[in-house]
C-alpha cells in the first residue's frame, strides 16, 4: 500500500514506509517535555505511531501547580504515517532537527495548546538501546534528544498561561524500533521471570552549557545502559561516563536528591521538586496504556491532584520532577539551572535494598 511518506526519500526496506520490518512491537514515537524555571508549570507530550497494529495515539498533560490535567486520544493508523495528528492533539516538524510545534486544538474538555519546541543544542543520538528477557528481544530502539526552549501557551483548568517571557525549557526526543506496546503477549517466555526496570534519566541546562545523562541497571545494581553526553553552547559536545547517587522519600522510589559525579571530576546536584505523573501521558497506564486500541477514535481526560498521591504503587511508579541543578566544575566553578529527573523503579534492586515489585526505601 502507497502512502503519502512513499513521495519522501525515507525508505528504509524495499517496502512501501506503510510496512515497518516484521516485528508486531516496532513503534515510533515523539516525546516532549517543558518547564518554567519556578516549577510551577511543567508540561509533556508524546504521539506515538505502530505500523503493525494499525494505530496512532498521543496524549498531552500539563501540571499547573498541584493539579495535572491530561488529554489522551488514539485513533485507527488506516496505514498512513504522515498524519500526525490523534483528536485535538498534533505534532508539527516546522523545521527538522530545529523546531517542532505541538498543537491541542479547542475540545471539550477546556485543555489546549499552541507551542512551539526550538532546540538550544544539536540533536544527540544515544547509544543503540537492546535487552533480551532470555532469547526474546524485548528492547531494540534508538533515540535522538535534544535540550531546547520553548514559546506559545497554554490553557487548562481555567489557567491561561502565556510563555512570554517567561523561561519555559525542556528537552524533546525521537525514539524508534522495538519495545513492548499494545496488549501483553499471552504466551511469555520461559521460564518466568519478575519485571526488572532500574532507570534514571536527567535532561538540564546551565548558563552556557547542558548535560543529558541517562542509566538503567538490573537487579543485581550492574549497569546495561548508560549515557553521558554535555554540550557546550560553542558547538563542542563531549561524550563521557557518569554515575548516580540517589535518595529516596522514605516508603516510595521517588527521588527527594541526586548527585551525579562525571568521569572529569565535574558534579551535578538535584534538588527534586513537584512531580509529573508520566500515566498522564499514557505510560504505564491501564486505560491508555500505549498502542492500546480504542477504536476508530476515542479521547480521554482526567485530572491528577499530584500532592494527594502519597502511596508508591502503579499508576504512579513513574514520574518525572523539576528539578533544581547545580553543577560543580572540576576547578570548583558552579552554575545554577534546572531540568528534569526522571525515575523509574520496578522490581528488585540489589544496590537499594528492593526485592519486590514496588516495594519503597526504609527511609
Amino acid at each position: 500500500m502507497l502512502t503519502k511518506g512513499d513521495d519522501y526519500p525515507i525508505h528504509q526496506t524495499p517496502e512501501p514506509i506503510a510496512y515497518a520490518g516484521s516485528d508486531r512491537n516496532f513503534y515510533d514515537r515523539y516525546f516532549f517535555n517543558g518547564y518554567s524555571a519556578d516549577g510551577e508549570l511543567y508540561f509533556a507530550a508524546a504521539l506515538g505511531v505502530y505500523p503493525h497494529l494499525n494505530i496512532m495515539d498521543a496524549a498531552f498533560g500539563v501540571r499547573i501547580g498541584d493539579v495535572q490535567y491530561n488529554i489522551r486520544a488514539s485513533r485507527h493508523l488506516n496505514m498512513e504515517r504522515m498524519d500526525t495528528q490523534v483528536g485535538p492533539i498534533r505534532i508539527e516538524v516546522l523545521e527538522p532537527l530545529q523546531r517542532l510545534r505541538i498543537v491541542i486544538d479547542d475540545n471539550e474538555h477546556g485543555i489546549a495548546a499552541d507551542i512551539v519546541f526550538e532546540g538550544r543544542t544539536p540533536p544527540i543520538e544515544e547509544p543503540r538501546v537492546t535487552r533480551r528477557n532470555g532469547p526474546r528481544m524485548v528492547m531494540d530502539f534508538t533515540r535522538l534528544t535534544q535540550l531546547g526552549r520553548y514559546s506559545g501557551w497554554v490553557r487548562a483548568g481555567g489557567h491561561d498561561v502565556q510563555f512570554g517571557e517567561r523561561q519555559v525549557q525542556g528537552v524533546r526526543d525521537r525514539s524508534w524500533g522495538v519495545r513492548a506496546i499494545g496488549m501483553r503477549d499471552p504466551q511469555e517466555a520461559v521460564p518466568a521471570q519478575v519485571p526488572q526496570f532500574h532507570w534514571f534519566w536527567v535532561p538540564a541546562q546551565f548558563e552556557d552549557r547542558g548535560i543529558l545523562f541517562l542509566v538503567n541497571e538490573d537487579a543485581e545494581g550492574v549497569t546495561w545502559h548508560t549515557s553521558t553526553v554535555v554540550v557546550h553552547d560553542d558547538g563542542r559536545v563531549e561524550h563521557g561516563d557518569g554515575s548516580i547517587d540517589v535518595t529516596y522519600q522514605a516508603g516510595t522510589r521517588w527521588p527527594t536528591s541526586g548527585t551525579i559525579t562525571m568521569s572529569d571530576g565535574t558534579r551535578i546536584d538535584l534538588k527534586p521538586g513537584p512531580k509529573f505523573f508520566m500515566t498522564g501521558i499514557g505510560y504505564l497506564d491501564p486505560e491508555w496504556a500505549h498502542g492500546i486500541n480504542k477504536g476508530p477514535l476515542a479521547i480521554g481526560y482526567d485530572e491528577i491532584r499530584t500532592n494527594e498521591i502519597t502511596e508508591f504503587k502503579p499508576p504512579y511508579i513513574y514520574a518525572q520532577s523539576f528539578a533544581q541543578a547545580t553543577l560543580t566544575t572540576p576547578e570548583g566553578r558552579t552554575q545554577r539551572g534546572f531540568g528534569s529527573f526522571e525515575s523509574l523503579s520496578m522490581g528488585p534492586h540489589r544496590g537499594h535494598g528492593f526485592t519486590a515489585f514496588c516495594d519503597g526505601a526504609t527511609g
